[in-house]
């Protein structure tokens, strides 16, 4: 029996249906045979994967060029396109034949359990489009695929009405809008209260020792404003050009994500003048200026929750939050048992109702007010996947409208394709990349085969335009130091940072890390910034104005470039093979557990361009880049 269901019978079928001269599964009034569901199904499941959605296929307008991926299991020896517009078809031998054309497919991650495979075509005439993929495999056979999954290749299922995949029509406006200079940033996350002090600003009532104390919850160390704008020639000089914020607006805490007014920034960070001069700073020197929004929740200070404490069901405001019974308090003996949603079961910070109309423009309308009047760059979303996609959609909108080349950036720890390819978001924080590249790099709790496959499942998980403007990070205010993570091995960072900036996306530094400071979760991980040059690993921040000034020398390679895995013992190597022709390639070695001479691996790679080590041979366990 075959193991395919054979198209002769799909036309059998049409036949007893009255339907003579074209096959659609979608005019089916019986049930598909259960061995045909079962047939393609597990075989669509185990050998391909193709969606007709974005990240699989969609429209570069910068490039005017339509891009499609598959995935493939790695038994599979190459992978043909045929496509054309859906309502070409020519008579031949008096039977109407869809025309198509062709177009071979590349590899663009490979060394895997799977592979990921790319190609770019022009943009149809008519801007619609048909396609299929003819696929041959290792042990010979050639299959077609179309979103009724797999069966064997033959004209007939090629040329079927409706037995592909389909583009209905290519809207511009529906493609990816990731500002081109996101993709050549190099992002630097500042805690402002714990940067540096400049003395300008009003300061908290107690201020704790810049040298001595260590931070807690509650404490202030003076941080502000004025004290990042007189560091900017410090970030030039490390080489960075953007900068991203954590909450600056009015707040009783040290972190701001408990918003007292939407439209006043703090005056421990000196004000609204203090920031329009920080951006103006800024922009006169290349660097973007992101700062951080929290429309999930806000905090129990603000006026609006304040008048519902103390009017209950008579406030006007209480429909701007999801308050379930009154009366409402400000404490609970027991957090799970409030009468409202809040962040986590914090009830000093109660959940926005986006979806009323007012607390909506409120929110938009404060998003709108730092865009226009202080010139910022980007947003950055605190909680961001708990706020409605309705909301977003018109968020993104706006920001978009109010500066075209705006990025906007949410905050969410897993999988963020809803958001990121739906188009609400330009980028998410990309923890799962950097979790990849922390398991194998600094915990080294995953072997270099587990990492790859963890590497391209995250980049498979957004178009190339999105991954090239991805805000990918290795720690923050929220994670432990990187240095922590890796127990203090100064080399296993090396390694990681080395990783994250040769990936396609825009890499984060978080404060400090430059210089080798460590700290477990919060509140350690927001200690103040170590300016005592006698503390700072000077060798470490050299390594990374190096590593900054080799990615932005590289970007091209890294941001276009297939990647293949593959590995020779205790050698494992990735190569960043640019799809479209250039100079050369880059070859990442990691040399594993094992000594090996310098002179060996160029030999084999080619010329050391960048290395994670000081000294004249690697040591076991570092990595270096060969092109």
């Amino acid at each position: 029996m075959s193991t395919y269901w054979d198209p002769q019978d799909k036309l059998n079928i049409n036949r007893e249906l009255g339907n003579r001269d074209s096959f659609s599964p979608r005019r089916f009034l019986v049930p598909l045979p259960t061995i045909y569901f079962q047939r393609t199904m597990n075989e669509y499941f185990a050998k391909i994967r193709h969606h007709s959605t974005p990240p699989w296929r969609y429209f570069d307008a910068r490039r005017q060029k339509i891009v499609i991926r598959l995935i493939s299991t790695p038994d599979v020896k190459n992978i043909e396109l045929l496509y054309n517009d859906p309502f070409d078809y020519v008579q031949v031998d008096g039977e109407w034949r869809w025309r198509y054309k062709t177009a071979w497919f590349h590899k663009q991650f490979s060394g895997g359990s799977e592979l990921m495979w790319r190609v770019e075509i022009g943009v149809p005439s008519r801007r619609r489009l048909k396609y299929g993929f003819r696929v041959s495999f290792d042990n010979g056979e050639t299959s077609w695929f179309s979103e009724w999954g797999l069966e064997p290749f033959s004209d007939a299922a090629a040329t079927a009405p409706h037995n592909h995949f389909f583009y209905p029509f290519i809207h511009t406006v529906d493609a990816p809008k990731t500002p081109a200079w996101a993709e050549k940033t190099v992002w630097y996350q500042i805690f402002p209260d714990r940067f540096y002090r400049s003395g300008a600003s009003v300061p908290p009532d107690t201020l704790a020792d810049w040298e001595k104390d260590k931070p807690t919850h509650r404490n202030f160390f003076g941080g502000d404003l004025e004290g990042i704008r007189r560091k900017l020639a410090y970030l030039k000089n490390l080489g960075v050009n953007g900068i991203y914020l954590t909450p600056i607006f009015k707040s009783p805490s040290n972190h701001k994500y408990d918003v007292e007014d939407y439209f006043s920034v703090d005056d421990h960070f000196g004000g609204i003048g203090a920031l329009k001069t920080l951006v103006a700073d800024a922009h006169n020197l290349g660097v973007r200026v992101m700062l951080d929004a929290v429309f999930n929740h806000i905090g129990n200070r603000h006026p609006f929750w304040r008048d519902v404490l103390e009017r209950q069901e008579k406030s006007p405001y209480k429909d701007f939050f999801h308050i379930h019974n009154f009366p409402v308090k400000e404490q609970y003996e027991d957090p799970r048992n409030a009468d409202y949603d809040c962040f986590a079961f914090t009830p000093r910070m109660p959940k926005w109702n986006t979806e009323n109309p007012q607390a909506r423009k409120y929110l938009l309308d404060a998003a709108l007010y730092w865009i226009k009047e202080c010139d910022i760059d980007a947003w950055r979303l605190d909680v961001a996947n708990e706020v409605s996609f309705d909301f977003w959609r018109e968020f993104s909108a706006l920001a978009h409208s109010a500066k075209a080349d705006f990025y906007v950036v949410g905050e969410i720890w897993d999988d963020a394709s809803e958001w990121v390819n739906g188009g609400f978001f330009d980028s998410a924080m990309n923890y799962p990349l950097g979790g990849a590249i922390s398991d194998f790099f600094l915990k080294k709790n995953i072997n270099a085969r587990a990492f790859t496959d963890k590497l391209f499942l995250a980049l498979s998980r957004y178009d190339d335009r999105r991954n090239r403007g991805a805000f990918n990070l290795l720690d923050s205010h929220d994670t432990e130091r990187a240095l922590t993570t890796a127990r203090g091995d100064k080399q296993a960072l090396r390694n990681a940072f080395i990783a994250l900036f040769l990936c396609p996306g825009s890499p984060c530094i978080y404060y400090g890390t430059e210089v080798g400071m460590s700290g477990d979760g919060d509140p350690q991980c927001r200690g103040p910034m170590v300016w005592d040059e006698e503390r700072q690993d000077k060798s470490l921040l050299a390594f990374f104005q190096r590593l900054v000034k080799f990615r932005l020398a590289n970007i091209d390679v890294i941001n276009n470039s297939a990647l293949n895995f593959a590995e020779d013992g205790e050698i494992f190597y990735w190569r960043l093979e640019p799809i479209s022709p250039m100079d050369r390639d880059l070859i990442v070695v990691y040399t594993g557990g094992e000594t090996t001479r310098l002179e060996d691996l160029e030999r084999r790679f080619g010329r050391l361009v960048f290395s994670a080590f000081d000294g004249e041979q690697p040591p076991p366990h570092s990595v270096a880049v060969f092109d």
